[in-house]
């Protein structure tokens, strides 16, 4: 019997019964897996409330306070001052738990018919995964994309506000440009409503103390961190040439002092050389990289540093105020301060540039004091004579195009030059075996082939050191040459232009003499022989003189040194030097009037308050010790000296004797006895005994041979017996014993 067949509407019907079957096996699985969503979803507002869970206050047993919670109660006083407000009634409530939001879900579609869509789409709509609202972007509701706000601004009544600004888009602007034509706007709307300014409050300035010691504090951390790593730190030192720009005179005296400390440890020891393109195309190390960003960015900064000073000089050189005054001050002395210990470094030429420039004027300030005391520091201490060199171009440059009007103090400088003097040698120990006498037991003991090698180095070593000396001693000869050239060429130019600094150019020559090349010699004293004689026309036609007692002691000691120097008697030279002794012979009498004949600035002496305050220019050798000099030359340096001259200048000097100070007359008798006791046919002088003679003495004539000397008698020690000095009184005594004996 075949099987009977269902119909399809029943096999449809057990179909769908299984589907729902399955279905509702899946939906128990799932429901017995999360937390009933359906039931959080579908309930109503009364449900909701029913289902809400209670949360349980912890029960905690009491316990009573330690030592320690009251002792820290005590410290916090004033943090717990909540805890009094408290109620214990409020916090023992309990608390509910509120339900979570409802979840807004996505209508569903309308062409899903199925149970399965209707699943999916339910239960994709976890609590747990982000919903839409969750993705938009939050904001504010006071926020106004419209409005910007302004700098504070101050209103008509003197109170600072803020107004604010509404800016429109560009079709709101359109459509008011319509509405603007029709109507124009008033003089009330143009102006900010003070209502709508919001007053705001600005911080309290800081006060000029309170700002100094921020300042301070800034430029010590930064000038440390320099100190520490100046290769990464050494962007700190614009930071504080920034500071410069400060209102603060102060301010700016602390970062110019500052930044000088801080170049003065910085700065190597050697100059920087400027790459050409093939070593900047060249590949090299990352040190070696970051050494040259090091010293570019070092040279950069004190260029910029030494702009500042050039600056400050300039500006402030004739100011009369105070405080610039103080700043320029302060530029001076960092100038003063890097000629002495950077010299060496690059930029050098423009730092003396500076120094230069602020001595060239008349006036002796402390800001050129202190500049001519660090230029002769550096004169002193410089071996090799190139930066001296430099120094004396600059220098002769800057007083040719004065005209030489410039304060004698300058002019001085160039005697404090290390002029072609012998380097000091030094004496180091020999190595080895051959290092001084030892005794046997503590030689080292050589090899025969070491031994030869060892000598073979030393002689190199020493090949190398005396090429090594060759050649700085050649550099140095060369150097002090070209500086003594340019030196002996400003003295003859300002020979040649008289004014106040020829006594000082006439000391130079004197000091310097020795090293003038005796082709000069005829043109120097042809020079010296021109002051000479015309101070001598002034002084007969009674005018006014053309030089001092100084300045013509000089001319005179100048030329008989010239004359005196080693060598220059062996030379067949016909020099004619007699306008120089008539005029060393007519100042004797008024130099022994002057009472400040033999003052230094070492003597402790009040000055006259009467006298007129005249600034010495040459502070190096009294006029006393001139005189003595010329006395020098003339008689005890030549072999056979004229008897009538000699005879005449020693009874000029016994006079002068007679009217000179103290420290002077035991000079000039000291003088007398070496001439008296070389000289002993001079000693009749001191006898009164009748003898023939040429004529009556003359002490005033021009001329020392005509003035009848022979016939003079020397009594001028026999009254300075009776001398207010006991010194001098046992001088004159031992004076006439060692002559009459």
């Amino acid at each position: 019997m075949a099987p009977r067949r269902k119909s399809k509407g029943a096999a449809s019907a057990v179909n769908k019964t299984k589907i729902k079957n399955k279905s509702a096996v899946k939906k128990s699985k799932r429901s017995s897996k999360t937390e009933k969503p359906a039931q959080v979803i579908l309930s109503s507002k009364n449900t909701k409330k029913e289902n809400k869970k209670q949360v349980k206050l912890p029960q905690l047993e009491e316990r009573s306070l330690t030592e320690e919670d009251v002792a820290f109660i005590e410290e916090n006083k004033e943090h717990l001052g909540f805890l009094a407000s408290l109620k214990p009634e409020e916090l023992a409530k309990k608390v509910e738990k509120g339900s979570r939001p409802a979840i807004y879900d996505a209508k569903k579609s309308q062409a899903s018919n199925s149970e399965d869509e209707d699943e999916e789409n339910y239960y994709s709509n976890d609590s747990e995964a982000e919903q839409d609202y969750e993705m938009r972007p939050r904001v504010i509701k006071s926020y106004n994309p419209n409005v910007t706000n302004r700098l504070p601004i101050k209103t008509a009544s003197g109170a600072l506000g803020v107004a604010d600004y509404v800016q429109q888009d560009e079709e709101s602007e359109a459509s008011n440009e319509s509405e603007e034509e029709k109507e124009a706007p008033s003089a009330e709307e143009m102006d900010v409503d003070e209502a709508a300014i919001q007053p705001v409050k600005l911080e309290k300035p800081l006060s000029t103390k309170e700002q100094l010691l921020k300042n301070k504090e800034d430029i010590a951390s930064w000038a440390q961190k320099i100190l520490e790593d100046p290769i990464e730190e050494l962007h700190h030192l614009r930071d504080i040439l920034g500071l410069y720009e400060s209102e603060l005179v102060s301010t700016k005296k602390i970062a110019l002092l500052s930044t000088l400390a801080v170049f003065k440890d910085i700065i190597p020891g050697y100059r920087i050389r400027p790459l050409t393109e093939v070593e900047r195309a060249a590949k090299v190390s990352k040190e070696v990289a970051i050494m040259r960003e090091h010293e570019e960015s070092l040279l950069k900064l004190y260029s910029m540093y030494l702009g500042i000073l050039e600056t400050i000089l300039k500006t402030l050189s004739r100011s009369e105020d105070k405080k610039e005054i103080s700043l320029y001050l302060t530029a001076i002395r960092c100038v003063c301060t890097l000629v002495e210990s950077a010299s060496h470094f690059n930029f050098h030429e423009k730092l003396f540039s500076m120094a230069v420039h602020q001595l060239a004027t008349r006036r002796q300030t402390e800001g050129t004091t202190q500049l001519q005391r660090a230029i002769v520091s550096l004169f002193e201490e410089d071996e090799l004579g190139q930066v001296s060199l430099e120094l004396v171009r600059l220098l002769s440059k800057m007083m040719k195009q004065r005209d030489y009007e410039v304060h004698p103090t300058v002019l001085d400088l160039f005697l404090h030059l290390r002029i072609l003097t012998t380097m000091e040698r030094k004496h180091e120990e020999e190595e080895g075996y051959y290092a001084g006498p030892k005794r046997k037991k503590d030689r080292v003991h050589f090899s025969k082939k070491a031994r030869k090698a060892f000598k073979e180095e030393k002689k190199i070593k020493k090949e190398m050191k005396e090429a090594e000396a060759v050649i700085a001693s050649e550099d140095r000869e060369r150097n002090q040459s070209e500086a003594l050239k340019a030196v002996f060429l400003t003295y003859f130019r300002v020979l040649k232009t008289p004014g106040k600094l020829v006594g000082n150019a006439l000391e130079g020559i004197a000091r310097f003499s020795h090293l003038i090349n005796a082709e000069f010699f005829a043109d120097l004293l042809q020079a010296l022989r021109e002051l000479v004689d015309d101070d001598n026309v002034r002084i007969a036609a009674s005018k006014k003189p053309g030089q001092t007692t100084r300045e013509a002691l000089l001319t005179v000691s100048t030329a008989l040194e010239l004359v005196s120097t080693h060598g220059i008697g062996k030379m067949n030279l016909d020099l004619d030097l007699s306008s120089f002794v008539y005029r060393l012979y007519g100042i004797l009498y008024p130099s022994c009037l002057n009472p400040d004949i033999d003052l230094t600035d070492r003597a402790v002496r009040l000055r006259d308050p009467d006298a007129p305050n005249k600034p010495r220019k040459v502070n190096l050798v009294t006029e006393m010790e001139i005189i003595l000099k010329c006395y020098q030359y003339l008689f005890f340096k030549t072999r056979n000296p004229n008897f009538t001259r000699l005879a005449s200048f020693t009874k000029a000097l016994g006079t002068a004797a007679l009217q000179l100070p103290e420290q002077s007359t035991k000079a000039a008798l000291t003088l007398l006895v070496r001439i008296l006791s070389r000289f002993s046919k001079l000693q009749r002088m001191l006898a009164s005994d009748e003898r023939v003679g040429d004529g009556l003495y003359q002490p005033f004539v021009e001329d020392p041979e005509l003035c009848n000397s022979t016939s003079a008698i020397l009594y001028e020690p026999f009254l300075l017996r009776n001398h207010y000095s006991p010194d001098v009184s046992s001088m004159a005594n031992e004076l006439l014993k060692s002559t009459t004996q």
